[in-house]
Order: C-alpha cells, then sequence, then structure tokens
C-alpha cells in the first residue's frame, strides 16, 4: 500500500512572505507604513495571496475571483489613501467592475464557462456607465446610442421573425 501524501498549503508560507516583504520596503522607505495607507496593503496582499493559491493550484481556479476583487478594491483604496480620498467621489463603479474583472478573469484563467461572462459583461456595462457618468461629454452621449442598440435589436428581431413566418 502507498502512503498518502499529506498536501501541504502554501497559504501560511506566502503570508509570511508577503509581511516580510512589506516590512524590508517599509525599512527602506519604499512603502508608506503610516496605518492610513497600510491597511490598503493588506487588502493588496490577501489579493496577491488568493492569486498565488491558484497559481501554485490550477485546480483551484475559486481563488481567482475574492483575490482579483480584492486587489482592484485594495489599488482603489491605496490610491484614494496616498492622494485624496475626495477622489473616491469618481472611483466608486470600481465597486461594481471589481466582481466583474473578477468573472472575466475567472473565465480566462479558469475553466472557460461561458456562465460566467453574463454577470461579468452586465456588472462591466452597469460600472462602466457609472465611471464614465463622471465625464460630461460621455454622460449626455450614452443615453442616445442606448436607445438607439435598442431601436437596432428589436428590428433585428422583428425582421428574424418575419423570415420565419414566410417560410
Amino acid at each position: 500500500m502507498k502512503k498518502r501524501e499529506k498536501k501541504r498549503s502554501v497559504v501560511p508560507g506566502l503570508i509570511l512572505i508577503c509581511i516580510g516583504i512589506v516590512a524590508v520596503l517599509g525599512n527602506f522607505g519604499l512603502l508608506d507604513l503610516d496605518w492610513e495607507v497600510l491597511w490598503t496593503y493588506f487588502i493588496l496582499v490577501l489579493g496577491i495571496i488568493f492569486w498565488l493559491g491558484f497559481i501554485f493550484d490550477r485546480s483551484k481556479d475559486g481563488l481567482i475571483m475574492p483575490g482579483t476583487v480584492l486587489l482592484t478594491y485594495g489599488v482603489i483604496f491605496n490610491l484614494s489613501a496616498r492622494f485624496r480620498w475626495v477622489d473616491m467621489d469618481d472611483l466608486w463603479p470600481f465597486f461594481i467592475l471589481g466582481p466583474a474583472f473578477g468573472f472575466f478573469a475567472m473565465y480566462l484563467f479558469g475553466k472557460r464557462h461561458r456562465g460566467l461572462l453574463v454577470p461579468a459583461v452586465i456588472l462591466t456595462v452597469v460600472g462602466g456607465i457609472f465611471l464614465l457618468q463622471n465625464y460630461v461629454i460621455i454622460k449626455y452621449i450614452w443615453p442616445p446610442i442606448l436607445v438607439i442598440i435598442g431601436v437596432l435589436v428589436l428590428m433585428k428581431k422583428k425582421d428574424s421573425e418575419e423570415d420565419e413566418i414566410d417560410l
């Protein structure tokens, strides 16, 4: 009989490595270890840990979603904490886009389940609309474009129904 090998988790080692890297970068002044900014790095590190967990074991594609969401949010929080929190007025749509990026990443790097594209596209469109609302010109352009696309979709459906009836 063969002995069953125990699978060892890489997560504890990765956590220690990441904490050590943050401390080393802080010692050399490459990271601002002020708590107002430091907490954002923990979110980024957690996202990286999830991604590394997937990279080391490709069968765990469920790690892609939380890793991508945490990385997206970590970047937004880090930029806001380091520069100006008032920028969050324009960046909040990334809280909708973070899961969209996660679904796209799960599709691209996972088993390519087409069902992942549905929420990815919906969240991207919704988040994109809110993000584009921050720009005055785009604010007035996208609604008529949606109306035109909707009319074209309805006309195409009507044409295909007429084709079916003519048969």
